[in-house]
């Protein structure tokens, strides 16, 4: 047996439950996650569904199990939610970006269920989804990012379409689960670092060639050269 084979059946399994509004995206961002497509024409859920995946925590070296529970979000079905997110480990706030409603009824309805009915040491997060159509945004990322820093939650803009994000917001909730102490915002601001580094080292070295290119000695034959090696034939 492998390292990697007794990690993953050393799993640690953990409840997670997806809560917001119909249509932000909770049943595509699970989709994504667990089967890497997107269908455009899916509908709201109207019951409670469930899938897991099992994944390795970067850095960590230890596998989770995501027990993915994905909730309805007409106003109907809200109280039947509580029986899902009453004992889960992680709570993922959804909401889409080009929605402000859909941001307004995490901070005044779903917060305050969770607040009242969720164990004390659940995890929070805060998903920003359709990040694809920031140009249509009514929910700036900075208001979303203060809104789960007031809150204590992870905070992380994704898309479904382009599954943008969600690799990334799953791999910090495992390392927020091992690590309390967990800063995720220091690792994406490594991250974009390391990216702009690189960004720029490649850029560098691309004028570094250009300019070897523009340098190259250029011969240039004057008139007179030109007349002595007209007709001269090749040794």
């Amino acid at each position: 047996m492998s390292d990697d084979e007794g990690d993953v059946k050393a799993k640690t399994e953990l409840k997670v439950v997806l809560i917001g509004e119909a249509g932000v995206g909770k049943t595509s961002i699970i989709k994504q996650f667990v089967n890497n497509e997107f269908d455009p024409e899916i509908e709201s859920s109207i019951s409670s569904n469930f899938t897991s995946k099992t994944i390795k925590i970067e850095g960590i070296g230890k596998a989770i199990k995501f027990d993915l529970w994905d909730t309805a979000g007409q106003e109907r079905y809200r109280s039947l939610a509580k029986i899902f997110y009453k004992d889960s480990k992680i709570i993922i706030f959804v909401y889409e970006v080009t929605s402000k409603k859909t941001f307004k009824s995490l901070k005044e309805y779903w917060y305050e269920q969770i607040k009242v009915n969720s164990l004390p040491d659940t995890i929070l997060v805060l998903v920003a989804n359709k990040s694809d159509l920031y140009n249509k945004a009514q929910v700036e990322e900075k208001e979303g990012q203060e809104w789960a820093d007031s809150i204590g939650a992870i905070f992380q803009s994704t898309s479904a379409k382009n599954n943008s994000g969600i690799e990334v917001l799953f791999q910090n909730i495992g390392k927020k689960f091992f690590n309390p102490d967990f800063d995720y915002k220091s690792e994406d601001n490594q991250a974009k670092k390391n990216y702009d580094e690189k960004k720029n080292s490649n850029k560098k070295k691309n004028d570094e060639e250009e300019d070897d290119v523009n340098n190259e000695p250029k011969i240039v034959l004057t008139k007179e050269a030109t007349k002595k090696t007209k007709g001269k034939k090749c040794c």
